[in-house]
């Protein structure tokens, strides 16, 4: 197979290039310095302090029986918002306005990248109308994830809760706070439309956003790193882009899920950027097994000596035989790190050994398999 340019990635990308057409981020460029409205009561949350690491989180969730005076028959949007506003922040920078939330209780703010990757000053506008200046700590450019830090000096700062990914269902109500065209102290409500969504990243990555969450719920640029909310209260996704020809709502919208976020902060609180290993393979873009379409020329795959053909089995001995369960092992192995790649050739199994490689910035060359 002739080596040629190509969008690669450790899924078919195939799938990814039909992502990239439409995709819109949700940052409002040219805005105003927003005012920000007084905050309301609601009750503080804190994160654990038993986070785990980037790769095997402990993650703080609370359960839906916390706020049980709440029903799917009958949300109460008003108390919603009065609980978790408090803890919703707008990101100003000399492009635009985005928004963001407080993760920590000493002036953590989680964002999304896109907001404040080219930025020189970046500030933060609390409920009571204050202006803070803000430093980016730390990054996960595959998440579209920054992390900020904040001195909010002896303001009250209210952490929210986050809720389970696996407690989210398809037709569920959800809604979205943040600073729509720089409007701060918004409220947006719809459903959740899908999840497990995949889409392109655009943060100087090729590693795609996975997993997701799908809404209704009307997404504006200045959406961006703000809060997508269950019906309790709890922070279920960041919103991050919309489906649209002219980046106004279009009922299309996605969200980085809280799970993803909360995986990659304790990595990021201690000012490391997060990273995540790239095999370097195109597989089916289908279910069932994931047999080499192609190989990216100088991945970690390639070095391995994995051929087209060959069926993936195993990443350092776990089971890698589901594109859900590679991405899964994957996460667990820095770039750099030494791994083993197990797979089916013809009647043979073989165990390659490699070194683990980071995501490219730019579309690698594949047909070196």
């Amino acid at each position: 197979m002739s080596r040629r340019r190509a969008f690669a990635s450790s899924i078919s990308a195939a799938l990814i290039a039909a992502a990239v057409t439409a995709a819109a981020f949700l940052s409002f460029g040219n805005g105003e310095s927003p005012g920000i409205g007084e905050p309301s009561g609601a009750i503080q949350y804190e994160l654990s302090e038993s986070l785990g690491t980037a790769q095997s989180p402990a993650v703080p969730l609370t359960p839906p029986d916390t706020f049980s005076s709440l029903t799917r028959s009958a949300v109460d949007w008003s108390s919603v918002y009065a609980r978790v506003s408090p803890s919703v922040v707008s990101v100003v920078t000399e492009a635009g306005t985005g928004s963001g939330f407080f993760v920590t209780d000493d002036g953590h703010v989680i964002t999304n990248l896109h907001v404040v990757s080219e930025a020189e000053q970046v500030y933060v506008y609390l409920q009571d109308r204050s202006r803070h200046e803000a430093e980016m700590i730390a990054k996960d450019a595959g998440n579209d994830l920054a992390l900020l830090k904040i001195d909010a000096g002896a303001t009250e700062i209210s952490v929210p809760s986050f809720g389970r990914l696996n407690d989210l269902r398809i037709g569920d109500p959800v809604g979205a706070l943040g600073a729509p065209f720089g409007l701060p102290n918004s409220l947006t409500v719809g459903i959740v439309s899908a999840l497990d969504r995949t889409r392109p990243s655009g943060t100087g990555t090729l590693e795609p956003l996975r997993s997701m969450i799908q809404t209704d719920a009307a997404l504006n640029p200045g959406n961006s790193g703000g809060m997508l909310v269950d019906e309790f209260g709890r922070v279920v996704g960041i919103p991050t882009q919309i489906e649209s020809s002219d980046r106004s709502s279009s009922g299309i919208g996605f969200a980085v899920s809280a799970e993803a976020m909360l995986r990659s902060l304790p990595t990021m609180l201690q000012g490391e950027d997060v990273e995540r290993s790239y095999l370097g393979v195109s597989l089916p873009p289908t279910g069932g097994r994931l047999e080499i379409l192609d190989v990216v020329c100088e991945s970690a795959a390639d070095r391995a000596g994995v051929r087209v053909g060959d069926v993936l089995l195993r990443i350092n001995g776990e089971s890698a035989e589901s594109f859900g369960e590679l991405v899964d092992v994957l996460a667990d192995i820095a770039p750099g790190e030494e791994m083993t790649i197990t797979v089916r050739r013809g009647f043979s199994r073989l165990t390659l050994e490699t070194t683990a490689t980071a995501w490219p910035t730019e579309p690698p060359d594949l047909g070196c398999g």
